[in-house]
């Protein structure tokens, strides 16, 4: 009788161990498909069942607990919660920009948030990353981002410039190798025209307004980093929201980074400055424009940084 005890005492140990074993391994967000969804950075390639707009990118990557990319026009974050195959949005926000071209990129957009707003299950692998609703129907698909920035530098170890775009414009970031948790992260932002003649330059989207939207890519040891800063909702462009710059000359601005993006974290950063999706250049008053159908996006290469916070 004793030995029997012993036996049934001894199996329920082992099966206690083991359960608490299969517990202890268990990821903190469930991946169905074979891949965790944190740290993941996706591209949008099917919208109920069409290719999005070509040229717009609709982009999509999650961290820990929270979400967020570019609409194709404003950009937009939140939280979730994946366990199985189940997966839970709230706390949606999206900013409020006019963006009129292309034609249709504003409907695109709201049909996009729309469809966020029914997922309810998602099927993942390395290759793709499907959402479906409650009913099981596909609403979007996705396709991997590239989330590998060129190779950083730092104000101490600086590189060969990049070319410049076909705007003639290059700019240039620099900051200070390291800061402290919490502390500002200033960076300072150059933008210089490479042409034999002197440009008006449309500030918006560069730092030479401030910082009033999503004009960086930021990561966290290889993680993307959402956009959390003021977002303007902007007028058509007026003279004061143009720049002069002589032929070959620069003009540079200081903004900190952490009034939009989270710093908090120890970890090395890499910031990368993003050409305006919206822009102008011109060569006299008379040519600057007025209007949001004249504007489009303006190729303006910039070379990559890295930080550390400690």
């Amino acid at each position: 009788m004793d030995s029997r005890r012993t036996a049934l005492v001894g199996a329920t140990i082992l099966i206690a161990a083991l359960l608490a074993a299969c517990a202890s391994a268990e990821p903190d967000q469930p991946s169905a498909g074979g891949i965790t969804l944190a740290g993941t950075d996706w591209v949008l390639t099917s919208l109920a069942g069409n290719a999005p707009m070509q040229g717009m990118q609709i982009t999509l990557s999650f961290e820990a607990e929270s979400l967020g990319g570019s609409g194709g026009c404003n950009t937009y974050g939140g939280s979730y919660t994946a366990s199985e195959e189940s997966l839970a949005l709230s706390d949606l926000y999206w900013t409020e920009m006019a963006c009129l071209e292309p034609e249709g990129v504003l409907d695109q957009e709201l049909a996009y948030l729309n469809a966020l707003n029914t997922v309810a299950s998602y099927r993942a692998d390395a290759g793709q990353l499907a959402l479906y609703d409650e009913a099981g129907t596909q609403v979007l698909v996705f396709g991997p981002q590239e989330a590998a920035l060129p190779a950083p530098t730092s104000r101490s170890d600086p590189t060969e410039a990049p070319l410049p775009g076909e705007s003639g414009l290059i700019a240039s970031i620099e900051a200070p190798a390291s800061f402290a948790s919490g502390d500002a992260v200033p960076v300072t932002f150059t933008l210089t025209n490479t042409l034999s003649e002197a440009l008006y330059v449309l500030k918006w989207f560069t730092p030479l307004e401030g910082l009033a939207g999503d004009i960086f890519r930021v990561q966290r040891d290889g993680l993307h980093l959402p956009y959390r800063g003021i977002q303007v909702k902007r007028a058509p462009p007026t003279a004061e929201d143009y720049v002069w710059l002589d032929a070959g000359g620069s003009i540079s601005a200081e903004i900190d980074l952490a009034e939009g993006y989270d710093f908090s974290q120890p970890g090395q950063y890499t910031v990368q400055f993003s050409s305006p999706r919206l822009s102008y250049t011109a060569k006299t008053v008379g040519e600057q424009a007025h209007s949001f159908e004249e504007l489009a996006p303006v190729e303006i290469p910039s070379n990559p940084i890295t930080v550390t916070i400690e």
